[in-house]
């Protein structure tokens, strides 16, 4: 039988974007949209096209509440993998220039197409990065549902469209789910501030509640980081919202007599939620004070979701002014469905990550402080836990940076375990001033990545499979086993009790997790790359470390990293006899061993690098 011809006329049947079986939630917003538009009476159909406004003569629109969207758009050539990177040291590694990647970007045809599109929709365009195939829209919530979700097709979950001249070339539409981030929103009273009322009523509870935190500098210290100062280096820290406490900033460097750092801001530095603003504030100050000389470059995108993480990563990654060799970021999301990336979107990203290894970009992020098991809620309410590894810190191009409790006795370190603070009661405070503390459990992420399968390099690690049981009025059903990546891969100081200092609202506060683990192995990698630029010439830096790392520790047995023996993170236990974990990973650093085994350290004297042939420049740059 044939099909009936479309009436003339018709519209176009649109091509849906996000399968159905990503079971992404609408954010409200654009819920309640659709839900307006399905109350509406539909409007007569036009005789003719209306005749469209110019943009510059638009008449001036409210200042409600604007949603951002990011198009990944298909690529002209596949992005290649970085594996032929893992082979060689950093210092003979060749690394691509920023017009190399425009050939894995979008064609400009594809990429004038979707532009013209949006703008006729009456979107916004924020942000165009053609080597990363990305175009970034903003837009009131009424515009986005017009250009992406169709009434009367789509539910409580996301299904986006686009017509038919763009099938194909929109892979996928970033910020059109309800998914948040988020961050531990509180931190702790330091001892150097006067005590709340709770423990002078109860002076027993002092030496279990109020934090013994260190310097930042003493923690690079008691770690054997080279005595470098992030010379010509550039460190870019990844947010997605609030912004650095300047005032605060200043107090704290003036505190440890250090030089206000230079702060640059790539994208705007407004307050926000007090948590946002504690992350940002914390993170500049670490990186500031272990490296003081180094260039600080914040990318900010203001989002806290999954599309913040894509936006910002490509403010980085693509920043041709700054040109960060290092960047951090403490944001994560567990690898959940519902909660965490689909693997299209895991791949996405994944894909700038390998473009930041042939940058020679080295990227650390946070392993998660939830421990082995993530809390999640069945839709009846009834909450649970689950095994999950976290998200993007389980990609193979990410330094899963997880975290210990560092214990320190005559100014050196005397003992250092696996961070587990699942069942320790702490003196959190939701804010400066409260009178009250409550408990708050945490550990180390660490665990099976679902997404990506073990790579090579982890072969040595002995990284147990991911197992998933399921049982059935008390008989076990099925166990499916995956061999993924085992996350994390370092780990660094991150215990609250025995965490860091820091000046917030004007106050001494301490601070941990493994938010502060990434930008302290961030901070180390920018000094080796100031040790391997001076040793080895201008642009040599550690870049994607993973591989080499791995045969250092496992392969070749030297010594660069601290194995860590002893605890669990509830899920996970440490092993004297192996030398990975899915709790610390490899182990904390030894900072000047794994420079010596990089080729950054001991830097040779000027006159020796003169010698060389190399004149060095006021920055300590080659000319």
């Amino acid at each position: 039988m044939m099909k009936k011809p479309p009436a003339p006329g018709r519209k176009p049947k649109l091509r849906s974007i996000i399968p159905p079986e990503a079971k992404l939630r609408l954010r409200p917003n654009l819920r309640a949209v659709l839900e307006k538009s399905k109350q509406a009476p539909p409007l007569a159909r036009p005789r003719r096209a209306p005749v469209p406004v110019p943009r510059t003569q638009a008449a001036p629109q409210e200042d409600t509440e604007r949603i951002t969207a990011t198009l990944a758009l298909r690529r002209q050539r596949a992005v290649p993998s970085a594996e032929a990177l893992a082979k060689l040291p950093p210092a003979r590694r060749k690394h691509l220039g920023a017009e190399d990647l425009e050939a894995f970007g979008v064609s400009q045809e594809d990429l004038e197409a979707v532009e013209a599109f949006v703008a006729q929709k009456g979107l916004d365009i924020e942000r165009v990065f053609p080597a990363a195939a990305m175009v970034v829209v903003s837009g009131t919530p009424e515009t986005v549902a017009a250009a992406f979700l169709p009434p009367g097709k789509v539910g409580d979950f996301v299904d986006a469209s686009v017509p038919p001249a763009l099938a194909g070339k929109v892979r996928w539409i970033f910020g059109l789910d309800d998914r948040e981030l988020s961050r531990p929103h509180a931190f702790m009273r330091s001892g150097r501030e006067p005590l709340p009322k709770l423990l002078k009523k109860a002076p027993h509870l002092k030496e279990l509640l109020v934090p013994r935190g260190h310097f930042a500098p003493d923690v690079a210290r008691f770690y054997g980081y080279p005595e470098l100062k992030g010379e010509g280096q550039c460190v870019g820290l990844l947010q997605l919202g609030g912004a650095a406490i300047e005032r605060d900033l200043s107090q704290y460097f003036e505190a440890l007599e250090l030089p206000y750092p230079e702060v640059v801001y790539v994208g705007e530095n407004i307050p926000g939620y007090g948590r946002f603003n504690v992350e940002v504030t914390f993170d500049v100050a670490l990186v500031g004070a272990v490296c003081p000389r180094a260039r600080i470059a914040v990318y900010n995108s203001r989002d806290v979701s999954v599309n913040g993480i894509l936006v910002a990563l490509c403010m980085a990654i693509f920043d041709e002014v700054n040109k960060p060799s290092v960047l951090s970021m403490s944001w994560s999301f567990p690898e959940i469905a519902g909660q965490g990336p689909t693997q299209l979107e895991a791949d996405i990203i994944n894909e700038l990550l390998a473009l930041a290894a042939w940058r020679g970009i080295s990227v650390c992020m946070s392993s998660g402080d939830s421990g082995a098991l993530t809390p999640i809620t069945y839709s009846d309410g009834r909450p649970t836990a689950v095994p999950a590894a976290n998200f993007p810190a389980s990609s193979p191009y990410v330094l899963a940076c997880g975290g210990t409790t560092l214990l320190v006795k005559d100014d050196a370190i005397h003992s250092e375990v696996v961070w587990n603070s699942l069942t320790r009661p702490m003196l959190f405070l939701d804010f400066p001033d409260a009178e009250t503390a409550f408990p708050y459990p945490m550990a180390t992420g660490g665990g099976i990545s679902r997404l990506y399968t073990r790579p090579a390099w982890q072969d040595a690690a002995r990284v147990p499979p991911l197992v998933d049981c399921y049982w059935y009025i008390g008989m076990l059903q099925r166990v499916d086993t995956f061999h993924g990546r085992g996350t994390p891969d370092v780990a660094a100081s991150a215990d609250w009790m025995t965490g860091y200092e820091f000046i917030f609202q004007g106050k001494w506060n301490t601070m941990g997790g493994t938010s502060a683990a990434a930008p302290m192995w961030a901070a180390l990698l920018a000094l080796m790359n100031e040790g391997l630029e001076a040793n080895h010439g201008p642009g040599t830096r550690v870049g994607w470390i993973n591989p080499y790392l791995y045969r250092l520790c496992l392969e070749e047995g030297t010594e660069v990293c601290r194995p860590i023996s002893q605890g669990n993170n509830g899920g996970f236990q440490a092993n004297p006899e192996r030398s990975w974990n899915p709790c610390t990973g490899l182990g904390s650093p030894d900072g000047k061993k794994l420079a010596a085994a990089l080729g950054a350290w001991p830097v040779k004297p000027a006159q020796l690098r003169a010698a060389a042939g190399t004149r060095v420049g006021p920055r300590g740059r080659r000319r």
